[in-house]
């Protein structure tokens, strides 16, 4: 890291703020959380620990930025007992602290961070309680509240933003949807609760086999939307296949009735469509889905 007391700024006309002191701790206001505020992100919420936090572009970085104008390793925040700092790592858009540029600044609660032109997170130093209800209010806003899984309104923005980055970085991104098969019958034959709890069951086994940077989203009814970040058409399919097993495998207790069901799945990946846009990207996994349904369900199409 070096001497943060020794460095003297350079002579670039980047304004250094680092004689701003943060206010001393009180009580039980212990908790230093990054708020995002831009984006399909806004209100998500990161905790910062002692050490050194690395905000950037590249996939190594501890808070991952996949926004154009963020650099690979655009910032630093390092904690410590006594302060909070943020250090800009020479990147090439800047590192802004309620609207001026900085090199290194002691953060104050509530400063207003940017990285680049578009990436803004508010330093908050809260309670238990306080970053407790700020999770809470965005877990709320973009999760579907039955099963735990994104909402169509979140996957809209998440699957610009990694077909955006895809494109420009030249790298696969893929898409999965899928459906329940014969829904319909699992509620007509057990009710509507029972059916919830289907759609509840099918989410919490999918989870543990999807990775941190996929996308499950519950795209509409009994229909969801997994986005993979950094995986081509053929690992797609494979995503896909031990989906359909985890499923299939699975069972639901409703009423005391045992209940299985299947899914079918569509894939789509940028290397297959002749325009690589989201709309053309969805369109495709659609197709593909109803082709699965079509050639008998409990299947994956891959092609056509």
């Amino acid at each position: 890291m070096g001497d943060w007391d020794s460095y003297d700024g350079d002579a670039t006309g980047v304004f250094n703020l680092d004689e701003f002191e943060r206010p001393e701790l009180a009580g039980a206001r212990d908790r230093h959380v990054l708020v995002r505020m831009d984006g399909s992100d806004v209100g998500h919420v990161t905790a910062l620990t002692e050490g050194i936090t690395t905000v950037g572009r590249h996939s190594r970085c501890n808070i991952v930025t996949n926004v154009e104008g963020v650099s690979r390793k655009h910032a630093e925040i390092e904690l410590t007992p006594e302060t909070c700092r943020i250090r800009d790592m020479k990147s090439a858009n800047g590192t802004f602290v309620n609207g001026e540029r900085v090199v290194r600044y002691k953060l104050k609660d509530q400063d207003v961070l940017r990285l680049g032109p578009r990436v803004s997170f508010r330093y908050q130093i809260a309670d238990r309680a306080q970053e407790d209800m700020i999770r809470h209010l965005y877990e709320t806003s973009v999760k579907d509240s039955l099963t735990g899984a994104y909402n169509r309104e979140y996957f809209s923005e998440r699957i610009k933003a990694e077909v955006a980055y895809a494109v420009r970085h030249k790298t696969p991104v893929s898409l999965i949807i899928f459906d329940i098969d014969f829904f319909k019958k699992v509620n007509d034959s057990y009710g509507h609760p029972a059916g919830d709890a289907v759609l509840i069951s099918v989410v919490r086994e999918m989870k543990p086999t999807m990775r941190t940077e996929d996308v499950f989203a519950r795209y509409g009814g009994e229909e969801f939307a997994i986005t993979l970040r950094g995986i081509d058409l053929a690992g797609c399919g494979l995503v896909a296949e031990r989906l359909r097993q985890v499923v299939e495998r699975s069972k639901v207790v409703a009423d005391g009735n045992e209940i299985r069901v299947t899914i079918s799945l569509g894939c789509a990946s940028l290397e297959c469509l002749p325009t690589p846009n989201v709309e053309s990207m969805i369109a495709t996994a659609d197709r593909r889905l109803y082709a699965a349904k079509h050639g008998g369900r409990n299947q994956v199409c891959i092609k056509g």
